[in-house]
């Protein structure tokens, strides 16, 4: 069953594989609309890799086991701590990200200072994606 787990990133990279292969056959053409790849085939191997990168996904999200599943392993029984007392606090979990949609940052995050943070890398991200462009740009 450990094995079943990769069928789906083998699937996506074998029909990545084919439509790269396409792509340089002719059989397809790779666009761009706002920030989204487009794909148009027009031959077999172009209809392979989006049919393989399909099943990929589809494969990838019902064989991958969940982020939260315990293995199954053989557990001996032992004794169970105590549960923790009020005076013992564990400390919460923070966390923050950054989302990219085109060249707008959308900022997200647990407290208001982790998203003051990630407000601050978005930002620095931003400028740092112009400087690029304009430079990339000039480049031409």
């Amino acid at each position: 069953m450990r094995a079943a787990r990769y069928l789906g990133p083998a699937l996506f990279i074998g029909g990545v594989a084919a439509l790269a292969y396409a792509l340089i056959q002719g059989e397809a053409a790779l666009n761009l609309f706002l920030v989204f790849p487009i794909v148009t085939a027009s031959g077999p191997w172009g209809f392979l890799g989006i049919v393989l990168i399909v099943a990929g996904f589809a494969a990838f999200f019902f064989t991958w086991p969940s982020w939260g599943e315990i293995p199954q392993t053989s557990v001996r029984a032992t004794a169970v701590p105590p549960p923790p007392t009020a005076t013992a606090a564990t400390p919460s979990r923070r966390w923050g990200g950054v989302v990219f949609l085109g060249p707008v940052p959308i900022v997200f995050g647990s407290d208001a200072k982790v998203a003051q943070w990630m407000l601050l890398a978005g930002a620095i991200l931003f400028v740092a994606l112009l400087v690029l462009t304009l430079l990339a740009l000039r480049a031409i």
